[in-house]
């Protein structure tokens, strides 16, 4: 099966400072493009890339959590990884922005974390990162991408080895209860989930063009190893 190519819809976090000291303007964040259905690439990490997580505790926690978010918010998650410092995840929208999903789940995790570990102030690093998935090739790309973050950070020789992300219950050696499996599989129509593991698995050359596109626009880089 030929993998579609993709095309990325840049979503700008940040907040531009104007040069000329005398006028000392600021230009506002750019709005999220958001419309009922739009699916994300999203990422959150802990503040100045510290560990979010420390046990498989904090891991079930964080999972229980995000699978009663996705139900109070009606969304729809086609691939997760838990990092150490960040998180991964390839979330389809309903009738609510991902913003808020986003705020609620943080939110939630952080009182818990500070509460078990005594700790102060913030647990998570700024706004979470977010791309527009806008076509077929992006969102295949995207979830390849998010499975093989453990092996890409040396955590694991292969993503099947890796037990805190949607891999295993993409290719039905587990069920997690909150990844859908259809919308990735159905690009493979036939032996889908041989084809699918195939296609993650193929770490040779011939997507490194998309995993760079997809790395660079995601905010992520070798500054704050492990992925």
């Amino acid at each position: 099966m030929k993998i579609p190519d993709f095309r990325i819809n840049i979503i700008n976090d940040n907040v531009i400072i104007n040069n000329n000291e005398k006028e000392g303007k600021y230009i506002a964040r750019k709005e999220r493009v958001w419309f009922p259905g739009a699916t994300y690439h999203l990422m959150t990490r802990g503040i100045r890339r510290k560990e979010i997580f420390t046990d498989d505790l904090d891991r079930q926690v964080y999972l229980e959590l995000l699978k009663s978010s996705l139900r109070k918010y009606r969304c729809v998650l086609h691939a997760y990884c838990l990092m150490t410092n960040h998180i991964h995840m390839l979330l389809e929208t309903s009738d609510v922005e991902p913003g808020k999903l986003m705020k609620y789940l943080s939110g939630c995790y952080a009182v818990y974390f500070n509460g078990k570990y005594n700790h102060q102030g913030h647990l998570f690093e700024g706004r979470y990162k977010s791309c527009l998935v806008k076509d077929d090739g992006y969102f295949l790309q995207t979830s390849r991408y998010i499975h093989l973050n453990p092996v890409k950070a040396g955590m694991a020789e292969h993503p099947v080895n890796y037990q805190w992300s949607s891999y295993r219950t993409m290719i039905g050696l587990a069920d997690d209860g909150i990844t859908e499996r259809k919308k990735t599989l159905a690009y493979f129509p036939v032996n889908s989930t041989i084809r699918y593991q195939e296609f993650v698995e193929d770490t040779g050359h011939k997507y490194v063009i998309q995993e760079q596109e997809i790395r660079k626009i995601i905010g992520e880089d070798d500054l704050w190893l492990p992925w």
